[in-house]
């Protein structure tokens, strides 16, 4: 039964609330080495450059600092918000119809 629910899941509905939580506990002041792939292969410009660190300044309420890292980090953080709302609640539907 409990093996059953696990495979009705959506992943997705998993995995942005999963990425929010750990992008909120990311210490961008730790000097740690970089998950941008082009960075650690030698490439220097990455379109998506500190949208990370952008994102995690969004969730901890610093607009400013989270607009001055990446333009773009408001927007991710509302269209993952939505998504997951979105995918939560046609999980919702799915188990209440079953």
């Amino acid at each position: 039964m409990r093996m059953s629910l696990y495979r009705k899941l959506n992943p997705e509905l998993l995995a942005w609330p999963a990425g929010l939580l750990c992008l909120f506990f990311l210490d961008p002041a730790a000097n740690q080495p970089s998950l941008c792939l082009l960075k650690n292969v030698g490439i220097p410009f990455c379109p998506g450059c500190g949208l990370g660190h952008g994102v995690h300044y969004l969730l901890h309420g610093q607009w400013q600092e989270a607009v001055h890292h990446h333009w773009l980090a408001p927007v991710v953080v509302a269209t993952l918000l939505y998504r997951t709302f979105q995918l939560a609640r046609q999980q919702y539907i799915d188990f209440k119809l079953q």
